[in-house]
């Protein structure tokens, strides 16, 4: 899937140098040398690095007509902290015994748990998405901020009037060993991302950099209200 595209020719070809390269252009893979596989992954990442140098010389410090602002989050993290909070309510308020104040020191331990996730929580808070919204461009930009400060711009996307933003998935079991019976135990993932579309044809993805759900869903409906203005 491609993250970064920027315009596109009836005849479907990439019209940016922020496009990957074309598939009738990439050389087969089979049947070369461990130099040559290394010599085009160097060049590989020198092109993607030049594709993001620009990226962000064209967009990162451009002022945006709208945008929303989503930060990153444990996956389920805010249900396991309600639920060890219920739970602890329950097991220390159903005891004569004890109380949420005082509880017992075997029934401290949801309070531990939520004790260690929500520092975790707010750190990795501290990383997020902007999508920004530049009418007069009909572009959509999707703008990361890492924890470490590093800051770039993950997606330029042009838009136009009639275009639909359609959320798609793709779910993958893989292989995470064998139980005590000797069974494989296989682990289920569900991966989303964002599929524009024009005229009932696919032109290009994007918002497959971050796997949620809930952010890819506020991203098309701010950005489908933007189109349709």
């Amino acid at each position: 899937m491609c993250s970064l595209f920027y315009n596109v020719s009836e005849e479907g070809q990439v019209g940016s140098a922020f496009w990957d390269v074309a598939e009738e252009d990439k050389p087969e893979l089979h049947n070369i040398s461990k130099e040559q596989l290394m010599e085009l992954s160097e060049k590989w990442e020198f092109e993607e690095n030049q594709r993001q140098e620009k990226l962000n010389n064209e967009w990162k410090d451009k002022v945006p007509d709208d945008m929303i602002m989503m930060r990153d989050e444990i996956r389920n993290g805010r249900y396991v902290v309600l639920g060890c909070t219920a739970l602890y309510l329950l097991m220390t308020i159903s005891d004569g015994d004890a109380s949420p104040l005082s509880p017992l020191q075997e029934q401290i331990w949801p309070l531990v748990i939520v004790a260690i996730l929500l520092p975790l929580q707010f750190l990795v808070s501290r990383q997020l998405r902007e999508v920004r919204w530049y009418a007069e461009e009909m572009t959509a930009v999707v703008y990361r901020k890492g924890l470490s400060g590093h800051h770039f711009v993950v997606s330029a996307t042009i838009l136009e009037r009639g275009d639909e933003l359609i959320l798609n998935s793709e779910t993958i079991w893989t292989k995470e060993g064998y139980d005590d019976d000797g069974h494989p135990v296989n682990k289920k993932e569900t991966h989303y991302w964002i599929e524009a579309h024009r005229g009932g044809q696919r032109f290009g993805t994007f918002g497959d950099d971050w796997n949620n759900k809930r952010h890819l869903l506020a991203t098309i409906d701010f950005l489908q209200e933007k189109i349709s203005q």
